[in-house]
């Protein structure tokens, strides 16, 4: 099976503490992405950027709540408060003109001992109508929550391709390993055999230094083949989050695909544009813009709000405090008159924004089609080319057995040898390479229609514990037949 879609329902989930620190030794594909979606760092940045966005959504919820608080005040006057209304310039004190005969005079100039006072109090703030400013407000936050997720799913779709690349080329580079092992170990036999024919005046000693050449180019191919492989292993590593404790003894066990299921380009296309996170995010934003500038728009009404307190006040010198305590309660219009264009200019800002979002929504839908077609065509030459180089391994093989009897019975020069064995390394490198490249481009075929990540995370961003697996077309086999 090359292409697939999750099947409804939901997997077990797995918690971002995990248990095993390493990968194990013997790998395979699904658990070496699976570790790297587990133990990544740039996923568990792009986690918490969603458990940011949620915050938010409670900050901006919690206006439609009352806000409760506490306060107390403690302190000595001059001239302090006489025998008069209680008036302490509070907007609200108008609701409360209340002597205080019974306490007696706070302070006076006479006697500063008089004048030590306490206040204490619990306020309550309530919103009654504020013409849907918060409601569109965490609506918006909410629609930035739902994007915050698409990223993380994004950054999870990433791990995944970036996982399956390095795996690749880790096996591609051990197989290029043994190809140029065996090549060296052909050039070795043909020196050896040169230099014996040469030793009997068979051949030339152009022949033999030309073999010697041979030999040095076959060992200085095979030794930069085998630093690569050291890179990518330590590719693969970085995939996969490891630093310090990642390893090089890796027994990949998986290889890559060389057949391709065919599914119809524009379903590929298509299914790109329902399910790539990047354009869901996008989508999100744009709806969240829509409701920031409706939120925006409410600051031109007025804010309604009921508030109210009781409390403590009294002299802490004579004990006297007023009876049955301090209270007030009433309602707050805040009615915005002149702003300066503030107002306006917010809900522009909103505006644009939302607007930006949407063209980038429509470029990323021009983006996911370019993506789909160019690694649909990729993945269908890497077909024809496998076929190919097959061919072209066999016909080598052949080419080079014929060659080195041949050469053996002094019927053709050092020259016709030494370009039979390039041919066969040439052929088998090749086909190395093809194979490697319709692994990666089926890859980016899965990544570029959308159907890769939800066989290892839910749409929650939660790592599935065992990937799910179905077909994107239940029509289509899960292997294709050879022609």
């Amino acid at each position: 099976m090359i292409l697939g879609l999750p099947v409804a329902g939901i997997g077990s989930e797995q918690n971002e503490e995990q248990v095993n620190e390493r990968p194990p030794k013997v790998l395979n594909l699904d658990q070496a992405i699976l570790f790297g979606l587990t133990h990544h760092p740039r996923i568990f940045m792009f986690r918490h950027q969603v458990e940011k966005a949620k915050a938010a959504v409670q900050i901006a919820n919690s206006h439609f709540l009352p806000n409760i608080g506490a306060g107390a005040l403690f302190g000595v006057g001059e001239p302090g408060v006489s025998n008069r209304p209680f008036n302490n310039a509070y907007a609200y004190s108008a609701f409360m003109p209340i002597t205080y005969d019974s306490v007696g005079p706070y302070g006076h100039n006479a006697n500063l001992g008089m004048a030590q006072t306490a206040m204490a109090s619990l306020g309550v703030t309530q919103l009654l109508y504020d013409f849907g400013k918060y409601e569109h407000l965490t609506k918006s936050r909410k629609e930035l929550t739902e994007a915050a997720t698409d990223n993380l799913l994004t950054r999870d779709a990433w791990v995944i391709l970036q996982v399956k690349e390095a795996y690749y080329h880790v096996n591609l580079d051990r197989k290029l390993v043994e190809v140029y092992q065996k090549n060296l170990e052909q050039r070795q036999m043909v020196r050896d055999l040169t230099r014996s024919l040469y030793r009997a005046n068979y051949k030339s000693r152009l022949d033999y230094d030309l073999a010697v050449v041979d030999l040095e180019k076959a060992r200085a191919l095979l030794v930069n083949e085998q630093n690569d492989l050291k890179t990518q292993i330590a590719r693969l590593n970085e995939t996969m989050g490891l630093g310090k404790k990642s390893r090089s003894d890796f027994a990949l066990t998986d290889s890559a695909p060389e057949t391709l299921v065919p599914v119809p380009l524009e379903q590929l296309v298509q299914t790109g544009i329902q399910k790539r996170p990047e354009l869901l995010s996008t989508t999100h934003r744009y709806h969240a813009g829509v409701e920031q500038t409706a939120a925006e728009q409410a600051k031109h009404y007025p804010y309604i709000s009921a508030f109210g307190n009781y409390g403590y006040l009294g002299n802490m010198v004579n004990g006297l405090s007023y009876s049955p305590g301090l209270w007030t309660g009433g309602a707050m219009v805040n009615v915005p008159i002149y702003t300066g264009g503030m107002i306006r200019g917010m809900v522009a800002r909103a505006r644009e924004a939302s607007l930006t979002s949407q063209y980038h929504e429509q470029d990323w839908r021009i983006r996911i089609r370019l993506q789909v077609i160019h690694a649909y065509d990729r993945v269908r030459a890497d077909a024809a080319d496998i076929v190919a180089y097959t061919k072209a391994v066999k016909e080598a093989r052949l080419a080079l057995l014929l060659a080195n009897k041949k050469y053996e019975a002094n019927l053709i020069s050092i020259v016709a040898l030494t370009l039979a064995e390039v041919y066969l390394l040439d052929a088998e490198a090749s086909l190395a390479i093809s194979q490697y490249h319709m692994g990666v481009d089926q890859a980016a075929l899965r990544f570029s229609s959308g159907i890769d990540y939800p066989e290892f995370v839910t749409m929650e961003g939660h790592v599935r514990s065992t990937p799910l697996r179905s077909s994107i077309d239940n029509q289509i086999p899960e292997k294709s037949e050879n022609p």
